[in-house]
């Protein structure tokens, strides 16, 4: 992609999200689930547990995102999306439908070393302006092992980073779920990385870690009886964090900066920190094409291989949970997946937002 279209694709971008701020209703983002397989047997995330559908291809994937022009950030999640063979075509599905798509990123476990690599240069040659892929971090090995369920898990994780360093157009990233379990190890988690990363790969550090905390889902990660849970007192993490971050003004560091700085206000109350724009920021899709506000609340909208994801979102029963959200009577969360669209919806201001006070 020249460096003109990207532009445009950026521009694009940028007037979604202000047209959400007044009021559209079409959302910037999808996240859209390929799968719920999974290669590790996490204790946070059930999804390996969930029953197995159908899962939707690249040319339904085409065609939901076509019905919905106004998208220019997808994120295609799991389980483990790069269990399917066929991810480059999906993204390439997507670009089809959305020509000036700006941002398409992949959360992944890291274990299918060669395929992710393979897959993930071959989506970066389709040239969309911003992809990036984030790698599961639990911990220190033995933990992050122990978590995922699966021996040698953190080692393959790392080898899977350090290839994705290497390949042009790709930008990888940490991605670590803090609990009550690993929310002190961050440090440790960091070093362990560091002592298996080839020297080849550069070095690792705060700014390539992103951070969010144990989220509880019953359609998503179908994970209620998980024994995890959201930690308390991490005000040292998140202080660290943010001297990492702050004086930068990248984009990706000024949306972690204020997911950061405001997730101590979730962690007291239980509640988004800024007023969510889920279901008109964003929306999410399982494999099956079943629709939901979003990858927390459990409220079913319709199905976007039996109706037009543009007719889903228009109806009266989204129209209801649009409402239901702006009275703040969700569940609640701080998940990224909804956070970060609802942070740059409510840009500039949020991105200087402080914790209200207790």
């Amino acid at each position: 992609m020249s460096l003109r279209a990207a532009l445009e694709a950026y521009a694009g971008l940028g007037a979604r999200i202000l047209a959400t701020r007044f009021g559209s209703t079409l959302p910037f983002k999808i996240t859209l689930a390929l799968t719920d397989r999974c290669d590790c047997r996490c204790a946070g995330c059930f999804i390996w547990k969930k029953p197995k559908g159908h899962e939707i291809t690249p040319g339904e994937v085409a065609r939901v995102l076509a019905g919905v022009p106004t998208i220019r950030w997808v994120n295609l999640t799991g389980g483990e999306p790069f269990l399917r063979d066929d991810v480059p075509e999906i993204a390439a599905a997507a670009l089809r439908a959305l020509p000036r798509l700006a941002v398409l990123d992949l959360p992944s476990t890291g274990q299918c070393v060669e395929r992710i690599t393979e897959d993930a240069r071959a989506i970066a040659a389709l040239g969309i302006p911003r992809f990036y892929v984030t790698l599961s971090l639990e911990g220190p090995e033995a933990l992050h092992d122990r978590l995922r369920g699966r021996e040698g898990a953190f080692a393959r994780m790392v080898e899977t980073f350090a290839h994705l360093r290497r390949e042009p157009g790709v930008r990888v990233y940490l991605g670590m779920t803090l609990s009550e379990t690993n929310a002190h190890l961050v440090d440790e988690a960091l070093r362990a990385v560091r002592a298996r990363l080839p020297a080849s790969a550069g070095s690792v550090g705060w700014r390539d870690l992103h951070l969010n905390v144990f989220t509880q889902s019953d359609h998503y990660y179908a994970n209620a009886e998980s024994d995890l849970r959201a930690p308390a007192g991490i005000g040292d993490v998140l202080s660290r964090a943010l001297r990492a971050r702050d004086p930068s003004l990248e984009p990706t560091d000024r949306i972690e900066s204020t997911y950061l700085r405001l997730l101590e206000e979730h962690l007291r109350t239980g509640r988004s920190p800024l007023p969510c724009r889920s279901l008109s920021a964003n929306v999410y899709v399982a494999p099956n094409g079943d629709v939901y506000p979003c990858t927390v609340w459990n409220r079913r909208l319709g199905n976007a291989l039996e109706t037009p994801l543009s007719e889903i979102l228009a109806s009266p029963d989204a129209e209801t949970a649009r409402r239901i959200i702006a009275r703040d009577r969700c569940p609640g969360c701080w998940s990224p997946c909804e956070a970060n669209p609802t942070i740059v919806a409510a840009a500039p201001g949020s991105l200087w937002r402080r914790p209200r006070r207790r």
